[in-house]
C-alpha cells in the first residue's frame, strides 16, 4: 500500500523518525498517534539492553507498595525500571534530548508550552502470563484537564520505544485510534483496541488523550521490553525547587505531610481519580529515601 494511503483498519500510520513535523501532526490529529520507524539504531538498542539487563534481573515483578488500584495498574507480572537516563547514558542524546524528538514534542505542545519535562524514562518489561492492563488515557495523571474532554490541551505525550520485537501475543500496547476525539464519557472496551506492534528501535508516539493499555502476554517464554518516554509541559512544577535546596537531614525532622509538600514523598491523586507521581521504580519515593 502506498505511504499516502492509510485507513484505521491498517493500524497507525508508519513514518520514519525524521519525517517533517507537519506529517507527524497530521497523523496525531487524525489517529491520536503514529508509529515512528528507526528511532534507535540496532547498535543503540543492543547497548541499551546491555545497560539495563542486570538492573532488570534484580527487580521483582509487581508492586508491593501503594493501593490496590496502583498494584493492578502496575501489573503482577510486569517490571518497571526507572532512571534509565543514567543507567543508559547513550539514550540522553540518541533519544531523550535528540533534536528530532524535541522538534516533535515542541510541535505537539505548540501553544501549550515551549519548555518540557521528561516525565519518566522507564523500561517496562511484561512477562509471560501477564493480564491486559486497564485501558486509560495518560492525561489521567492530571485529572483537572479531564473536564475539557477532547478539547483539553495536550499535557502528556508519550513515546513507547521497542527494545525487542513487540508482538500482539507478547503484550503490545493496545490502542483505540481516534479515541482522542471522543467524548470522555463515551464508553470503550478491549474489543475496540488494536495492537501497536513494533520492531526493535521503532516507537509508538501518541498523545495523552488516546485510549490505550498494555496488552496481555499470552506467550510461554517471551518478554515484552520497551522504554516509555513521556513528556509533559514545563509549567507543571512548583515554583521552588525544594529537593535541591533542603537537606535530607532537615527533611528527616519533618512530618510525613510536610515531607510530601516539598517533594520528598510521592503524590497519590485519588479524588478526583488520578495517578501516583514523583516515584522511583514506580514505588513510593519516601521508601527509596529511607524516610
Amino acid at each position: 500500500m502506498p505511504d499516502s494511503v492509510h485507513s484505521i483498519s491498517d493500524g497507525l500510520q508508519h513514518l520514519p523518525f525524521g519525517a517533517p513535523v507537519a506529517e507527524i501532526l497530521e497523523a496525531f490529529d487524525r489517529d491520536g498517534g503514529v508509529i515512528l520507524d528507526d528511532v534507535l539504531s540496532p547498535e543503540t538498542v543492543a547497548q541499551v539492553n546491555r545497560d539495563v539487563d542486570a538492573e532488570l534481573e534484580r527487580l521483582r515483578c509487581g508492586s508491593e507498595t501503594g493501593d490496590e488500584f496502583m498494584k493492578a495498574f502496575f501489573g503482577e507480572k510486569t517490571k518497571r525500571l526507572t532512571n534509565v537516563v543514567t543507567l543508559s547514558p547513550v539514550l540522553q542524546e540518541a533519544l531523550f534530548a535528540h533534536p528530532t524528538t524535541m522538534e516533535y514534542i515542541a510541535g505537539i505542545y505548540s501553544g501549550v508550552s515551549d519548555a518540557f519535562w521528561l516525565n519518566t524514562c522507564q523500561v517496562i518489561e511484561i512477562h509471560p502470563g501477564e493480564k491486559a492492563q486497564m485501558l486509560h488515557r495518560d492525561m489521567g495523571n492530571y485529572p483537572l484537564f479531564y473536564r475539557y474532554g477532547p478539547d483539553a490541551p495536550e499535557v502528556m505525550v508519550n513515546m513507547i520505544v521497542a527494545l525487542m520485537d513487540v508482538t500482539a501475543e507478547a503484550g503490545a500496547t493496545r490502542i483505540i485510534p481516534g479515541s482522542h476525539k471522543w467524548s470522555f464519557d463515551k464508553p470503550y472496551t478491549p474489543e475496540m483496541t488494536i495492537p501497536a506492534t513494533l520492531k526493535p528501535g521503532s516507537a509508538l508516539f501518541y498523545g495523552g488523550k488516546l485510549v490505550h493499555g498494555g496488552g496481555a502476554n499470552v506467550t510461554e517464554d517471551v518478554k515484552r521490553r520497551v522504554i516509555a518516554v513521556p513528556y509533559n509541559p514545563g509549567f507543571l512544577v512548583p515554583e521552588e525547587a525544594y529537593p535541591f535546596t533542603v537537606s535530607l537531614d532537615a527533611v528527616r525532622k519533618m512530618s510525613p505531610r510536610m515531607q510530601q509538600l516539598i517533594g520528598f514523598r510521592s503524590f497519590h491523586q485519588r479524588n478526583p481519580a488520578g495517578g501516583s507521581l514523583w516515584q522511583h521504580n514506580y514505588e513510593e519515593l519516601a521508601e527509596f529515601l529511607g524516610l
